[in-house]
């Protein structure tokens, strides 16, 4: 499920027929990152990232681990992509989110997950950067988008893919903690 605020459904308006014609080379780890779990957080190896550790995910509670992902989680496009376009970043946002959603979904079909894009400007100026986060959604009670309330971020234009959880999942059926692809 896409949600998006008023301000990226304007951006996604100029890009959506966009062809992505620029070159991948070197970028498989960008494209399709080793996704990997600690514990109970799920976290990407993206090029020469390090990994997270177990005495890292020791220090925050369950409800705590959706944030930490997602501060982990933050890739700007265009700290990737040498020569490439504000309008070629978002474009392959859309994509990479896309591919991402399939990725966790078959790792970990019983854990829903809220794949974001956001653009922002660079204080001062007109430049706009284009940035992925995402993280595993543990319920009200720990971080997350108010899916309801993305307008409410006036500065940023917000997508979120929403990954959902199998609906008949049965924790003893499948065990995912020595994942990774």
């Amino acid at each position: 499920m896409i949600i998006m605020n008023k301000l990226m459904q304007e951006e996604y308006l100029k890009i959506k027929d966009m062809d992505n014609t620029f070159d991948f080379i070197g970028k498989l780890s960008v494209i399709n990152p080793t996704i990997y779990k600690i514990q109970d957080g799920i976290f990407i190896k993206i090029n020469d990232r390090e990994r997270v550790t177990e005495e890292a995910v020791d220090y925050f509670d369950y409800d705590e681990l959706s944030e930490y992902e997602w501060s982990r989680s933050e890739f700007l496009i265009g700290s990737y992509f040498d020569g490439i376009t504000y309008e070629q970043s978002l474009r392959l946002a859309f994509d990479l989110v896309e591919l991402w959603g399939y990725k966790f979904h078959a790792l970990f079909p019983n854990e829903e997950f809220h794949i974001i894009i956001s653009v922002s400007t660079i204080d001062d100026t007109e430049e706009k950067t284009v940035r992925i986060m995402y993280y595993t959604y543990r319920g009200d009670d720990s971080f997350h988008y108010e899916l309801d309330a993305l307008d409410d971020y006036l500065d940023s234009a917000i997508m979120v893919n929403v990954v959902e959880a199998d609906e008949e999942y049965d924790d003893d059926d499948e065990d995912n903690d020595d994942i990774e692809i």
